[in-house]
């Protein structure tokens, strides 16, 4: 080796050396200032990770998990609450219109009643005109002509009592039919609208409440990925000793390297194993370098990586929760209140109804006592008329006019004898209609109503549950943006210590250049040099102070030429180090 070669050797390893104190001494600060904050971090995810624990612990309640199933269970019930009573109301409309079929029927009755008792109260003047006409004969025929005035009387107020209270139950089943046909559509109506909406707000509270059960258990991963993250940094930071004493012992091989190279000056045996050991003790320091180099980048890898998480982390979607959920509840609140609003309907047309019905129970009655009356009276005519031939026999050749009015009662007999039938089967007909109002008023019956007002209930607790379930989330979302905000400023901090580390990377980067130059020189110069050294002597001599295991795989790896070892145990901090 020439004498100018050797001085610009130690002259690099010098240099070099200086380089390295300036580059400790540079990150020194830094990676104290960055230990510090991460540490900070570190806190600051240990506190939103309770944040967001809490959060997801109050969302798997089983009060809020259980809201759905009770929105569900109301919306079953109102559909089948208001269905029932359009189905109802649809036979009510149905029983309205065979209410006026009777109602007309007992009018036609009415009528011919009427007829009857004009015609009763027509032949009771004959029957006093002829008693008068025969005298004392037809004495015994006086007691008829009374008995048909009487009766031509009652049969007149039976009818005007009838037509009295049939008209009266027209005029409120006509109230009722044209209220019910009116509403009935717009209850129809109103039922689609509910079932859209009920169908609307239940996909949509199903979305917000997976959107609150899962968003929450989302952002706690992440954060945990990022504390996991942070620990990381925190733990290869810890590794910075290790690095800054591997650094001093590179530097103080760098002055046992320049004394081999000076001893090459004295005699040729001595200076060949002396420039053999420098070169395998600078190819081992070339490999510490390369080792604490990869070191280096690691961290600040990991720091980048780490900021990159914690400027992604937001609390904001965590933040929407709340108003989320709470518009959902308002929502759900709204059918409630329809649905309230159509009971209260139902409940209307339920008294307007039962009003209606028991008109036709009064009517059921009235016809009743009107058919026990008309069977009376058939009979009351059949005795007149048997009693009006008796006289006519007695009377003899004068009886012509007596038989002639026997006949005419028996005509108005037979008349009322069909007027009677009539009678019964509009009774028949009001019986039949009064069973089937009494089975459709079992969809007006306070049951229905109950199990209604239960589902409401129930689904009013769940939604106040649900509403302090969201408040809470979002009162704990905000005080985690907060802690979110605070990392993110944080993170903006180390930017300058993460580009002085990029800048100390370079630079080792700098100092490997010129010694693996220096290095290949001595191999062109002597390329016995690689075999000319003891690897025990080497390892005694360079390796005396090396304090972990990991400087010691470097110097076997250089001194076999195998690749660099990967740098692990530089995360596990002092624990690494063999002494």
């Amino acid at each position: 080796m020439t004498t100018e070669t050797r001085t610009e050797a130690i002259g690099i390893l010098g240099k070099s050396k200086g380089e390295l104190q300036l580059i400790s001494a540079d990150t020194e600060t830094q990676v104290r200032s960055v230990s510090m904050t991460f540490r900070d971090l570190a806190g600051d995810a240990d506190a939103i990770l309770n944040l967001a624990g809490s959060i997801v612990g109050c969302v798997e309640n089983e009060n809020v998990s259980s809201i759905l199933p009770k929105v569900q269970t109301l919306s079953n019930t109102a559909r089948q609450f208001i269905g029932e009573r359009l189905q109802a109301i649809t036979g009510i409309l149905e029983m309205v219109a065979v209410e006026a079929k009777v109602l007309h029927e007992l009018s036609l009755v009415t009528g011919q009643q009427a007829e009857i008792a004009l015609k009763t109260k027509a032949l009771s003047v004959l029957t006093n005109v002829e008693v008068a006409h025969l005298g004392a004969v037809g004495m015994g025929f006086q007691y008829l002509a009374h008995e048909l005035a009487e009766f031509s009387k009652s049969l007149m107020e039976d009818a005007q009592a009838l037509e009295s209270h049939t008209s009266a139950q027209k005029i409120a089943i006509e109230e009722t039919r044209r209220v019910l046909s009116v509403e009935l559509p717009r209850s129809r109506e109103n039922l689609a609208r509910i079932e859209a909406g009920l169908d609307n707000d239940l996909a949509s509270l199903e979305s917000s409440l997976i959107r609150l059960s899962s968003t929450p258990a989302q952002f706690r991963m992440g954060v945990e990925d990022i504390a996991q993250q942070i620990a990381g940094v925190v733990s290869a930071i810890q590794s910075h000793d290790i690095t800054r004493q591997q650094i001093e012992h590179v530097q103080a091989a760098f002055d046992l390297i320049s004394e081999k190279v000076r001893g090459h000056e004295n005699s040729a045996q001595a200076a060949n194993g002396e420039l053999s050991q420098a070169y395998a003790g600078l190819t081992i320091q070339i490999y510490q370098l390369r080792s604490i180099k990869v070191t280096v980048e690691s961290w600040t890898s990991q720091i980048k990586s780490c900021m990159g998480g914690i400027f992604r982390v937001s609390a904001s979607e965590l933040v929407g929760i709340g108003p989320l959920v709470l518009e959902q509840e308002r929502q759900v609140s709204s059918q409630l209140a329809h649905i309230e609003m159509l009971e209260r309907e139902s409940l209307a047309y339920s008294a307007r109804i039962q009003r209606t019905l028991q008109g036709v129970s009064s009517l059921m009655q009235f016809v009743g006592e009107y058919v026990q009356r008309s069977n009376s009276i058939r009979d009351r005519l059949r005795l007149l008329s048997f009693n009006s031939i008796i006289e006519a026999s007695h009377l003899g050749i004068q009886a012509g006019a007596v038989l002639a009015i026997a006949k005419t009662i028996k005509e108005i007999s037979v008349e009322w004898s069909k007027i009677t039938e009539r009678s019964g089967l509009a009774m028949e007909e009001v019986q039949a209609l009064v069973r089937q109002t009494n089975k459709t008023m079992e969809a007006f019956s306070g049951a229905s109503d109950e199990k209604l007002e239960q589902a409401q209930s129930q689904t009013r607790g769940g939604l106040d549950n649900l509403r302090t379930a969201a408040a809470f989330a979002a009162k704990q979302s905000q005080e985690m943006e907060a802690i979110t905000g605070k990392m993110q400023s944080r993170s903006t901090e180390v930017a300058n210590s993460d580009g002085l580390l990029d800048a100390c990377s370079n630079r080792i980067d700098a100092i490997l250049a010129q010694l693996e130059s220096v290095r290949n020189d001595w191999e062109a110069d002597r390329p016995d040099v690689k075999r000319g050294y003891d690897p025990t002597e080497v390892t005694q001599l360079f390796a005396e102070s090396y304090s972990t295991e990991m400087e010691r795989d470097v110097l076997r790896a250089a001194l076999r030429g195998e690749p660099l070892p990967v740098a692990q145990q530089n995360l596990q901090g002092n624990s690494a180090e063999l002494f």
